[in-house]
């Protein structure tokens, strides 16, 4: 038999006479499986539409039958430092071990939880519950998940299109961005061509490990200081807004806008205490996509714009907390194409200035080769550039190789 081929590679099914358009993430998943490896630009996630059993059980029951999977993800690479030997060679490693479950609670609320481990630590990233209740193309989503900003902010690391996050992401609202809160999510139709979303979210914390500090000759790290009960005004705030619309038979666009806000927070190092704090992420994002006779989407051009305001950024210099309060932005875009179902290449370059300094700049060039043997097993081949004026120039060759097993959803993203 010809082997299982991958879905239809893009977020929103175009219109064809006698079909409506059908928001992202509403898609059915194809295989046994459900969904395997989404990425931005590639397949988005499904939300599983109510069973008439959901499988719920009393205490004396054992047929209980929750959604699981598991995903491995390991990275190979070679990494060659300009100057610095000691930080240049070869590191193989499991990056990540991921396990999930989802399953409906009731006909109008589901959950789903995501453990993963690493080479530091075993961690539960997220824990929500989606309740479905509100109203039509309504979610309110309660627990620990991901903030909803920008294209990408949402995804674990093994679902993106590069091997990392994009540089901006990563300097301004770091590697992950999540916290413990709830998020309201509506989506409403504009004409025959056009879909918006918006979501609003509060969160206890959203200061990562960007906040920290840098480490400095061996100094530690200063510790994130952030109220406990908190006024109304001290919550940390998500907001996006976003809108896809077809061009044409065969291509689509979207527009977004997002913002994370911080009101309220504190850095501390041994007897020094800095309060009064505060930052305020803004982005823009845009993404063109073009789809062939056969539904794939060949092409896809996207990039995004961040800001960072308030205090971006501190350092520990001589025992000493410093904080950093100017404005600095930073963008990436990228190019992809899609060869077949089975392979997709791309490139994307990243500048961002950092938040030490609006002077000091920071760039990373990424050309990439993914090979889907199916929608849940996966190669990828990068090699990525960075130059700079802080860290030194540095060349990498990664190798990632991904693999999922069972039903891999998180909810809506788009």
């Amino acid at each position: 038999p010809a082997p299982r081929q991958p879905p239809d590679p893009h977020h929103i099914q175009p219109s064809r006479p006698g079909t409506a358009l059908t928001p992202p993430g509403l898609a059915g998943a194809a295989g046994a499986q459900g969904m395997g490896l989404p990425s931005p630009g590639m397949p988005a996630q499904p939300v599983p539409q109510a069973p008439v059993n959901t499988g719920q059980t009393d205490r004396f029951s054992s047929v209980f039958n929750p959604a699981l999977s598991a995903v491995v993800d390991v990275v190979g690479d070679y990494v060659d430092v300009d100057g610095h030997s000691d930080d240049s060679g070869l590191d193989v490693g499991l990056r990540a071990f991921e396990v999930g479950i989802n399953s409906w609670v009731d006909p109008l609320a589901w959950f789903y939880a995501i453990a993963v481990a690493t080479e530091e630590e075993l961690a539960i990233e997220e824990a929500a519950i989606h309740y479905l209740g509100l109203g039509p193309n309504t979610t309110l989503r309660v627990g620990r998940f991901f903030i909803d900003f920008g294209r990408q902010m949402q995804w674990h690391p093994h679902e993106l299109r590069t091997v990392e996050r994009p540089l901006p992401l990563r300097t301004y609202l770091g590697e992950e961005a999540g916290g413990d809160g709830l998020q309201f999510d509506h989506w409403f139709g504009v004409g025959d061509a056009t879909l918006v979303r918006w979501s609003v979210g509060a969160f206890a914390n959203l200061a990562g490990e960007h906040e920290h500090g840098e480490e400095h000759e061996g100094e530690e790290e200063a510790e994130v200081i952030v109220p406990g009960r908190k006024d109304l005004d001290e919550f940390n705030l998500t907001a996006r807004l976003t809108a896809f619309t077809e061009l044409s038979d065969s291509t689509m666009l979207q527009l977004g806008a997002s913002a994370r806000a911080i009101p309220e927070y504190g850095l501390e190092y041994e007897a020094e205490e800095v309060d009064g704090l505060s930052n305020v992420v803004y982005g823009t994002d845009l993404t063109w996509t073009w789809i062939d006779d056969t539904g794939t989407e060949r092409w896809t051009l996207g990039g995004e714009y961040l800001l960072s305001t308030g205090d971006t950024g501190a350092e520990i210099d001589a025992g000493a907390i410093s904080v950093f309060d100017d404005s600095v932005g930073g963008w990436f875009a990228y190019v992809d194409y899609a060869w077949d179902p089975f392979n997709r290449s791309g490139i994307q370059y990243a500048r961002t200035e950092l938040p030490s300094s609006a002077d000091l700049t920071q760039g990373e060039l990424e050309v990439y080769y993914t090979r889907l043997f199916s929608e849940f097993h996966r190669l990828r081949l990068a090699v990525g550039l960075v130059d700079g004026d802080e860290e030194p120039d540095s060349t990498r060759v990664a190798l990632q190789y991904t693999a999922v097993v069972g039903a891999h959803n998180h909810g809506i993203n788009w």
